[in-house]
């Protein structure tokens, strides 16, 4: 799961242009108890997002809790995280934009945006991070299910989720490793989930 989350997000900034623009990113895990970043696009990146592990809250940790998208125009001039804003001022950050993704009951995470200038994210990266984040949200749900279908009918399971859902996707429907790998690449792309029998005719 962590690698599709990853390589989304990666495609995502691309889409938007995010690189040409300077945008960081990074995914936060939220659980009970727990806080963690699960991958970034870049040292930098992941550096500046374990910055909220310090504080009681900060943006990723509020998306994931409120379940809607979280926006900083400028952490200058924020009030509301106060020392989250600074410490990533500090860093070089100015704009931050954050979206929930739903994994499963209590267990969420984050997808966050970081830029060097203020007011770097326009209303279209709001609306399109926020499509991306349910699109993303609706591919957990799948890996889960497929990934317990899997589970519960082998008695030595794979070691990740992704590997349980191919095996799901081989056994239930007769795809090949290849097609199950392109068939789920495709929900993460689209967020459609729709039969994955082979087309025929």
């Amino acid at each position: 799961m962590q690698t599709f989350l990853s390589d989304a997000a990666q495609e995502f900034v691309e889409d938007i242009g995010g690189a040409a623009r300077g945008f960081l990113w990074a995914i936060t895990h939220v659980g009970p108890g727990e806080v963690r970043n699960w991958d970034s696009g870049s040292a930098k990146a992941r550096e500046v997002d374990g910055v909220q592990n310090s504080f009681a809250d900060g943006p990723a940790l509020t998306a994931a809790a409120s379940r809607e998208f979280v926006h900083i125009p400028d952490a200058a001039v924020d009030r509301l995280w106060p020392g989250f804003s600074a410490a990533v001022v500090g860093q070089g950050v100015r704009s931050v934009l954050s979206v929930p993704i739903l994994v499963e009951g209590e267990l969420s995470a984050a997808l966050t945006l970081y830029a060097a200038a203020p007011h770097a994210f326009s209303s279209e990266d709001v609306i399109h991070a926020v499509a991306c984040a349910r699109r993303l949200s609706r591919v957990c749900r799948l890996l889960l299910d497929l990934a317990r279908n899997a589970g519960a009918a082998i008695t030595q399971p794979p070691l990740s989720v992704t590997e349980l859902a191919v095996w799901s996707l081989i056994r239930e429907y007769g795809l090949t490793k290849e097609s199950a790998m392109q068939y789920l690449q495709a929900v993460v792309r689209d967020g459609t989930v729709t039969s994955p029998y082979p087309r025929t005719g």
